[in-house]
This record gives structure tokens, sequence and C-alpha cells, in this order.
């Protein structure tokens, strides 16, 4: 399975209330007992100004809940991040759409359901009932 989100880079610079946001997104997640990575699915994600890099879980033995990595950089133009739904996909649906909203992304889409209009909870149930349980 090959779930992809899409998304158009702008020249906007990220702010440190963005890197504070995207620090609660991880908060939330552990609290909801999914683990979020660097971009290899191991040791700590990177969330600065300038670059939130980061990945699902590598690290267990029963299952990888890791597959691309998310990144959102400086860099502008098309970027894409093919998740799997796999549980970090939340992470990358709630920080891309804080970003849209901010500025740094336009052209937000992905090539499955829209979740978007799926509340959080359901959300976040479909995913830790396919992937955790």
């Amino acid at each position: 399975m090959g779930y992809t989100r899409y998304w158009e880079r702008t020249a906007k610079p990220m702010d440190k209330d963005f890197v504070d946001f995207c620090n609660e997104v991880f908060d939330t997640c552990k609290k909801l007992g999914i683990t979020i990575r660097n971009a290899y699915g191991e040791d700590k994600p990177i969330v600065t100004t300038s670059k939130i890099v980061f990945n699902g879980d590598a690290t267990r033995d029963d299952k990888d809940l890791s597959h691309e990595s998310f990144v959102l950089d400086d860099e502008t133009g098309f970027q894409f991040c093919k998740t799997a739904r796999k549980p970090y996909d939340y992470a990358v649906r709630t920080i891309l759409r804080e970003a849209y909203v901010r500025g740094y992304i336009t052209d937000l889409s992905s090539d499955g359901d829209n979740e978007e209009i799926v509340s959080d909870n359901e959300f976040i149930y479909w995913q830790l009932s396919n992937y955790m349980i």
C-alpha cells in the first residue's frame, strides 16, 4: 500500500511558533502511542525553523511503522511523502494542515480518500487498529 500526501512548498520561512506546534503534535502522538522518530525511523526527529524531518518507528521487532521520511525544509517547489497510512501519518497530516494555514505550503492533496472530512479521533482509531493492534 502506498498512500501519498503532496504539497507545494512556498518561500515563506518557518518560525519558532511552528516548531513549537510540531513539537506539540509529537507530544500528542506519544500520548496516543504513536512513536515519532528521525528520517530513518530511529532516534529523535529533527525540528528546527529550517527543517522538519521525521518518520515512524522502525525499531519495533513485530512491525515496521516507518515508511518514507517526511521533510519540510526551505527548498521550494513540489514535494511529497508516502506514508502508506502508517500511524505517523497522523503527524504528517496535522503538520501539513497547519503549514497550509500558515502559508508555508500550497496545493495540499493526497492520492486516497479525503480523511480531512473524518474526525481526528476516527482517523487515529483507524490507523491504530490497522497497525498497532
